[in-house]
């Protein structure tokens, strides 16, 4: 795509995502003055566990999928590609479900009321089979959004309806489940009338199994312990940290998910890009989803320092005040968390880095989780947002190693030219360098 049609589409995936702002602007209050601290505390433990179950069941699929299809040459192929990843999904399934199951039953705060653990499993299943990446990979970006869009309208209206006092909040998880279900129907028809009927079987399981164990390394050392992290309070502090915790992220996974909708677009377009042989269009490319990333974290982190204190009080209630400190704490995150994103998946991902991916998310992952344990048992929600901070840093400070290291730096716009800077003031010679894309 040249420059106006890749920021039309732009613009259209963040328009469907104005609408997930909407949705949140909805719901956000409306959970934590009906449901109070405490339930909305266990509202979230469970989305936390749901988020970890759909990482564990996509289990790095989603970004193999995207690649393999942005590269596919016909509807068989891509029946292909869309059979053996719904296979392997379906597999994985049965081993998220358990692992819920004991999830659920392990937290003291979720095992008091079983079933919210048990519907947010099942949703993080359902979740985790949607085919957004098949969409994307396909160069149809439109399709998602419209039907996530569809979602967030049936599930806002069955939540208003459905949810009255603290004791409802099982129709919370009820409503986003009965949501998902019916999306996903609407997208598996959809391709089955574009592509065929999938058709299921075990061969070839394993192999994309392997192939797809880097990128999973990689999520489950940072993605999923970012997703965990409410969880994971819920074991080491009280309900109501839990509960402060829990309403401060999520306001930051939805500034978070703001970065999702270009990495829905640069994605498959620089994978294309390499796949034909265009080097130059896709540093081009990666450089302008650069330039937009790293711009929007500095952004949010600016918003996120000084507005939180008004914002929160505002939005929750007066009972949600120490919401805003851990909101401020989160906010040093935001420009390390833009930067992870645009090298793990502008630059490493197109480019076949998953080993490396695997490698620096793993160690980061360790970082964020021994950080976790010191200071989420001291501080509770404080603690548990630093040790986010800290996570993000870390990763952040590796993957500008790597990329220095693989002469990959000239993707980062103004990089290249200070670290010859740099170079030169240390008594080095600089040195033209050209990125590895091999």
């Amino acid at each position: 795509m040249n420059r106006r049609a890749s920021a039309n589409v732009v613009a259209f995936v963040y328009g469907g995502y104005l609408m997930r702002y909407v949705y949140l602007i909805i719901v956000v209050p409306f959970y934590g003055r009906v449901l109070g601290v405490a339930e909305y505390g266990r509202v979230l433990a469970s989305m936390s566990l749901m988020n970890v179950i759909w990482m564990l069941v996509s289990y790095g699929f989603t970004f193999v999928g995207m690649r393999e299809v942005s590269k596919a040459q016909s509807a068989e192929e891509c029946n292909a590609i869309y059979s053996l990843h719904v296979s392997a999904r379906l597999l994985l399934a049965l081993l998220g479900g358990v692992i819920g199951v004991v999830a659920t039953m392990s937290s003291p705060v979720l095992s008091e009321r079983p079933l919210i653990g048990l519907l947010a499993t099942l949703l993080g299943v359902v979740s985790a089979l949607n085919l957004g990446w098949l969409f994307q990979g396909r160069q149809y970006f439109r399709t998602p959004i419209m039907i996530e869009v569809f979602g967030f309208a049936l599930s806002l209206v069955l939540v208003l309806s459905l949810v009255r006092g603290p004791n409802d909040a099982v129709w919370v998880l009820a409503s986003l489940l009965i949501s998902g279900i019916a999306s996903s129907i609407i997208s598996y028809g959809l391709t089955t009338w574009q592509l065929g009927w999938p058709r299921l079987r075990l061969a070839g399981v394993m192999p994309l199994l392997r192939s797809s164990t880097m990128l999973f390394c990689y999520s489950s050392g940072s993605v999923v312990f970012t997703a965990s992290s409410t969880y994971l309070l819920t074991l080491l502090s009280t309900p109501a940290q839990v509960g402060y915790f829990g309403a401060a992220e999520r306001f930051v996974t939805i500034g978070l998910s703001l970065m999702g909708p270009a990495s829905q677009v640069f994605i498959p377009t620089i994978s294309r890009q390499l796949a034909h042989g265009d080097k130059e269009g896709a540093h081009v490319t990666t450089r302008r989803g650069a330039m937009l990333l790293l711009g929007y974290g500095l952004l949010v982190f600016c918003g996120a320092l000084t507005l939180s204190p008004f914002i929160l009080p505002l939005i929750l209630g007066p009972a949600f005040e120490p919401s805003a400190h851990v909101l401020q704490v989160f906010a040093w995150m935001f420009p390390f968390a833009a930067f992870n994103e645009f090298v793990a998946f502008y630059v490493f991902v197109p480019r076949r880095k998953d080993r490396l991916l695997a490698v620096v998310g793993v160690m980061s992952g360790l970082a964020n989780l021994a950080a976790a344990l010191v200071l989420a048992p001291r501080y509770g929600a404080m603690g548990m947002a630093s040790a986010r901070v800290i996570g993000e840093a870390t990763l952040a400070v590796i993957l500008m190693g790597v990329m220095i290291r693989l002469e990959l730096i000239g993707l980062l716009p103004g990089a290249e030219r200070a670290l010859e800077r740099v170079r030169i003031a240390c008594g080095f010679r600089a040195q033209a360098r050209a990125g590895k894309d091999d």
